[in-house]
């Protein structure tokens, strides 16, 4: 079980986008607003070639916004991963 590391809360609404990886051209606002925001910094170590820290990112995140049970805050955030590869 994991928690965001950071948690941002604001006086104001932030308009929000879907969720989308970062090379992602085609974000779409659709007047979707929130006050909380998490940022949550994931490391991984281990053998370069055994793992994809794309996918392994991709995946922790849809398990963290979509789990019921989840100790996140809300559905919008963001991972940043480090692979720390030998």
């Amino acid at each position: 079980s994991s928690c965001a590391d950071v948690l941002l809360l604001a006086s104001y609404k932030w308009q929000i986008s879907k969720a989308s990886l970062l090379h992602d051209n085609r974000d779409s606002y659709e007047s979707i607003s929130s006050t909380k925001y998490w940022i949550d910094v994931q490391l991984r170590w281990g053998d370069f070639d055994s793992h994809d820290i794309e996918r392994y990112a991709r995946a922790k995140f849809l398990d963290y916004t979509t789990d019921n049970m989840t100790l996140y805050p809300s559905p919008t955030g963001v991972i940043i991963a480090f692979d720390l590869a030998y």
